[in-house]
């Protein structure tokens, strides 16, 4: 008798609170997977800083793939590789006029047969004007090379903004970079970017471009060619300098 009194009770109970019984359990549940889990607080990585010219302390952006490898081999490789290639560019520019894929073939490099030539060249010659001057994406300087004949022979690149034409001239150029040694062809591609990046902070953001008007330079630098069009024959420097007369 007392075992059924008991048995309603509950049987009574379960169907008061057969929609609490859910909740329960999976609160029940909660609880013992929360007793077996371990959590670990991993805390953020503290910023790395450095002190500037002016004194003050600043966060170093994370370096990308492609800004690192500039940084560690710039001056190690891209330079160095440049100086021992570079032809004189009257010279490449006569054999280019000849025949600009013998030319290619003796003095530069390209990654196949659709491709610019490239070429690492060096020179001197006199700024006869400034072109696009009041363009600062698309400024060139003039350049008459000796024997100065009041002529423009060729262009040095001075824009902050580097068309496709001339783009990869520097990577390139230089002949031993290829798209098997990156990740993807967008890491390829964002190397270019952060060679003309340096070039464009160290070289074209360095000087105002009329200081050049009228003077002798001395330039290295690399030029991608797909024909000898005077508005092609632009070259992007790695150096720069007036040269004193």
């Amino acid at each position: 008798m007392r075992r059924s009194y008991h048995y309603a009770k509950l049987e009574s109970f379960m169907k008061k609170n057969k929609n609490i019984l859910p909740w329960i359990f999976l609160s029940l549940l909660i609880v013992a997977i929360a007793l077996t889990c371990r959590v670990t607080i991993v805390p953020d990585k503290e910023p790395e800083t450095l002190v500037n010219e002016a004194g003050e302390t600043v966060v170093v952006a994370e370096l990308s793939v492609t800004d690192k490898y500039t940084i560690d081999n710039w001056d190690t490789k891209i330079i160095p590789t440049i100086s021992q290639r570079a032809v004189d560019v009257p010279v490449l520019l006569k054999a280019a006029y000849a025949d600009l894929n013998d030319a290619g073939n003796q003095y530069g490099s390209r990654a196949n047969e659709t491709s610019a030539w490239s070429f690492c060249v060096q020179g001197q010659g006199r700024v006869l004007d400034i072109e696009n001057a009041d363009k600062p994406n698309r400024t060139n300087l003039l350049i008459d090379a000796p024997p100065y004949d009041g002529e423009v022979d060729y262009k040095i690149h001075y824009g902050k903004v580097f068309s496709s034409n001339i783009k990869n001239s520097i990577r390139d150029g230089v002949g031993f970079l290829k798209l098997d040694d990156f990740a993807n062809q967008v890491e390829f591609a964002d190397l270019t970017t952060s060679f003309n990046n340096k070039i464009k902070n160290e070289i074209i953001l360095a000087n105002d471009v009329q200081n050049y008007a009228g003077k002798t330079v001395s330039f290295s630098g690399c030029i991608s060619l797909q024909n000898t069009k005077l508005e092609s024959l632009v070259i992007v420097p790695v150096s720069l300098e007036i040269v004193e007369e």
